[in-house]
């Protein structure tokens, strides 16, 4: 059994196999790199914009729904109060 450890096949192996996943792992953090700094979509959903958004920019006025019925403009409730909004995912 030892002397298959020590085969020169068994090490090519080992090297081709530690090479794959070196690779892979760089092309997976690579991509991961390129969805957060936006170059790329990572679905068909995704609407984010390379730099399309600054601190202090107003917001678009956009209707919102409401958890019970009906629905409000973003207009309507910065009028009376500040308005802040937080998006998220919970997955």
């Amino acid at each position: 059994m030892s002397r298959f450890w020590n085969s020169r096949r068994f090490r090519l192996a080992l090297a081709w196999t530690g090479g794959a996943a070196v690779v892979a792992a760089l092309g997976y953090f690579g991509y991961w790199k390129l969805v957060e700094g936006a170059w790329i979509r990572l679905n068909k959903w995704d609407r984010r914009e390379r730099g399309s958004l600054r601190v202090g920019h107003q917001a678009p006025d956009v209707e919102l729904p409401l958890l019970s019925e009906g629905s409000v403009r973003l207009s309507e409730l910065w009028r009376e109060r500040p308005v802040f909004l937080v998006f998220g995912s919970c997955t």
